[in-house]
């Protein structure tokens, strides 16, 4: 932007210019960084990673500016690869950059949230994900509900919006898209310190058969790790997860594996399928079915499994939180996890996938406030979450957004929430997860 003024305002003298200001700016840098070494680590941590945003959002506003915003994406992401282009950066951050700046030059309402610090670059991510998705055109009251949250938050609520903006066509043609497009794929991963190269093999097909692939796989590895002892043994003596995973994979292909204890259990792998039907529409019997951890899936793929899953049928009201459920004891039931995959879809702190997920008092049991097992007191949480959460002796809470979405929200438990006794998961769906 002021080197832009300085060539228009001074032409031919511009370079000398342009020098000056950058040898200045220079100068102002190094006075900066000079005094930010010399604060506590903790401190510099903070300030460095405050400056790196300010100056990550000033590089894509003044990318935007240089692109224009012609209403074609593909060439402004393509003019936008050639501007951030500089000795230094990888090809892969400039395209993600590229990206980003295309859609601040052609959204004046993003570009405004953004200069305003209303949202991150990374945001913006989660932004063009469901502009891909749709008409490659962000929608404007998705930038709107954005606005002010994370990341995470963010990516969490683009996955809500569109998974609700399918329709029974749509799963259809991306079912029939992904099964043209399935492979294998074979391949490696360079050596870094301390460990050597490693070969790989992908597994590319349709989302509903790979989450149920993994399904049997993490059953398999969930059975190895009480083969192994369990929580009786110490976790040096155990397997990673990686490695039980990897020990199951060579099973189920039938070539045996270095330690035979993966066997999986009987029925534990049966996807399970919601078929959700919103209050309104029952009159109408209009529903969606979706896998857990998916999403919508097509009909063909309900067909092909309807001998072989758990078939659920939930009705949702007007908030979308399922109705008519129990919750009069302490551990959640397998329906109310149900309903919390349904309503959370994912660990609400960083979705992780249901399968890793407990359900979370929002009150712990044993508090003197006495949480309750209600669906609307509890929340996904995958078990890291979980753990930290109880570790740090903070409590989770819905925090209602500008836009009108809730997010989920961290802070410190005062001591009517402090539980008087570790906390046990409210329900964890079995087999048992370490």
């Amino acid at each position: 932007m002021f080197y832009t003024e300085v060539v228009l305002r001074l032409g031919g003298a511009a370079e000398t210019e342009t020098q000056q200001a950058g040898s200045s700016a220079d100068t102002v840098f190094d006075q900066l960084v000079s005094s930010m070494a010399r604060l506590p680590a903790n401190e510099l941590i903070a300030a460095a990673s405050r400056f790196e945003q300010r100056l990550a959002v000033l590089r894509l506003a003044a990318a935007a500016d240089l692109v224009g915003g012609s209403g074609d994406i593909g060439r402004d992401r393509r003019q936008a690869r050639t501007a951030l282009r500089v000795p230094g950066t990888s090809a892969r951050s400039v395209a993600v950059d590229a990206r980003r700046a295309a859609a601040v030059a052609n959204n004046q309402v993003l570009a405004g949230q953004l200069v305003a610090g209303g949202i991150v670059p990374e945001s913006i991510d989660g932004l063009n994900r469901a502009a891909d998705a749709d008409s490659g055109a962000i929608a404007p009251e998705l930038v709107s509900a954005v606005a002010g949250l994370s990341p995470d938050e963010t990516r969490r609520l683009v996955d809500v919006y569109l998974e609700d903006q399918v329709d029974g066509d749509a799963v259809e043609d991306r079912y029939r898209a992904q099964m043209k497009q399935r492979r294998i794929r074979r391949y490696r991963i360079p050596a870094e310190a301390g460990r050597p190269e490693l070969a790989g093999l992908g597994i590319e097909g349709p989302d509903a058969e790979i989450e149920r692939l993994l399904a049997e796989i993490n059953a398999m590895a969930d059975n190895a790790y009480q083969c192994d002892g369990g929580r009786d043994q110490a976790a040096a003596a155990h397997r990673t997860l990686d490695q039980r995973r990897f020990d199951a994979v060579i099973a189920v292909f039938g070539f045996g594996s270095e330690t035979p204890s993966v066997q999986s259990q009987a029925g534990s792998s049966r996807p399970t399928v919601v078929i959700t039907v919103d209050a309104a529409d029952l009159q109408s019997g209009a529903g969606k079915a979706q896998m857990l951890g998916v999403g919508p899936i097509s009909d063909d793929v309900l067909k092909q499994w309807s001998a072989d899953c758990d078939l659920v049928t939930m009705i949702l009201g007007a908030d979308r939180v399922p109705l008519w459920m129990g919750r009069t004891r302490r551990h959640a039931s397998r329906h109310q996890f149900l309903a919390l995959a349904v309503r959370d879809r994912a660990c609400v702190l960083c979705c992780a996938p249901i399968g890793r997920c407990d359900a979370h008092h929002l009150t712990p049991w044993t508090s003197p406030a006495q949480g309750r097992t209600d669906v609307n007191d509890m929340a996904l949480l995958c078990q890291r979450c979980h753990r930290d959460l109880h570790h740090r002796n903070h409590t989770l809470y819905r925090h209602s957004h500008s836009a009108g979405s809730v997010v989920w929200r961290t802070r410190p438990a005062s001591p009517e929430e402090t539980p008087a006794s570790p906390c046990l998961p409210a329900s964890r769906p079995p087999p048992q997860r370490e």
